[in-house]
């Protein structure tokens, strides 16, 4: 036997199980003269006819309903075969590997992790929390959360954030909030950098105007959590991601500086190095973190 009679076959008992040639059409996606060619086809194969047609209604002869019962058979079986690459959220399983940033992660991936494991319980998940880069392929990463979009692999964009110039109220209360940008190199500086080199960052307002300044870190921290608490004891001014500080702005723990300046702006990307077939388990769990990831209070 061979495919085409196969395909005959289900075409045949779509056609008894829709009702009729117009809806196996439109179930299987092909024309009604198509389904008609296919009938005709396999009742010449069977050497009987299997539906008695006419202009009203349609019916199985005594052969078509013995053959129907094993193509039903088939046609479940078939259908069986694709739901088992297409399994339900809760049937979903196996594991994730994820990277991602200390601070991404602690302040926004980790928080959506129980919601996750309530729509899919099967699945593992292994989270990697790393500043520094890691190789996708020797770390066996199936997802890394990062601000860089990767060439080798695909890179899914899950959200924006801004850079803000954060210092406590009690910094700003004893040394002044500056105006201008002309005015940041007098004030101190807490740095996330491992040495006291200075860095060149550049400003923009809304206006277009761009403003380049040299910092000379006052203290140099490599971890955006320590430069938070740095920054908590008015040791200076910082910058820092939106969705790092944003709601510690709008509680009033930390004063926005230079608002109408803006610094980069990044993006975060979901980074996997799946070709053109992604296991539907990685698949679940990027369509649930886009948009989630970043909420557009934290941009």
């Amino acid at each position: 036997m061979d495919a085409a009679q196969l395909y005959r076959m289900l075409v045949f008992a779509n056609v008894v199980e829709q009702g009729s040639l117009t809806a196996a059409a439109n179930e299987l996606g092909i024309s009604r003269s198509m389904v008609s060619q296919h009938l005709k086809k396999l009742e010449l194969r069977c050497a009987t006819q299997l539906i008695h047609r006419t202009t009203r209604k349609m019916a199985l002869t005594e052969d078509g309903q013995s053959f129907y019962h094993y193509c039903a058979e088939l046609l479940q079986l078939a259908k069986q075969a694709e739901n088992s690459t297409k399994p339900q959220d809760r049937e979903l399983q196996g594991s994730i590997k994820i990277s991602a940033p200390v601070c991404l992660g602690e302040q926004n991936l980790i928080q959506h992790i129980g919601d996750f494991n309530k729509r899919y319980p099967k699945i593992r998940i292994t989270l990697r929390l790393e500043d520094r880069r890691l190789n996708l392929l020797e770390n066996n990463i199936d997802i890394a959360i990062q601000t860089e979009q990767a060439t080798e692999f695909t890179s899914i964009r899950l959200g924006q954030f801004d850079e803000y110039l954060i210092a406590s109220p009690e910094y700003v209360e004893q040394h002044g909030s500056p105006l201008h940008p002309d005015m940041l190199a007098k004030h101190q500086w807490i740095m996330q950098s491992s040495n006291y080199l200075p860095k060149s960052c550049l400003l923009q307002n809304s206006f277009g105007d761009k403003f380049k300044i040299k910092i000379n870190p006052f203290i140099s921290c490599n971890s955006n959590h320590g430069i938070v608490k740095l920054a908590k004891q008015g040791l200076g001014i910082a910058i820092l991601p939106s969705y790092l500080v944003q709601a510690q702005i709008e509680s009033g723990k930390f004063v926005h500086i230079l608002p109408d300046y803006h610094l980069r702006e990044g993006v975060i990307y979901a980074v996997h190095p799946f070709d053109d077939v992604t296991p539907p388990r990685v698949r679940a769990f990027l369509n649930f973190i886009e948009k989630r990831l970043i909420p557009d209070n934290q941009r």
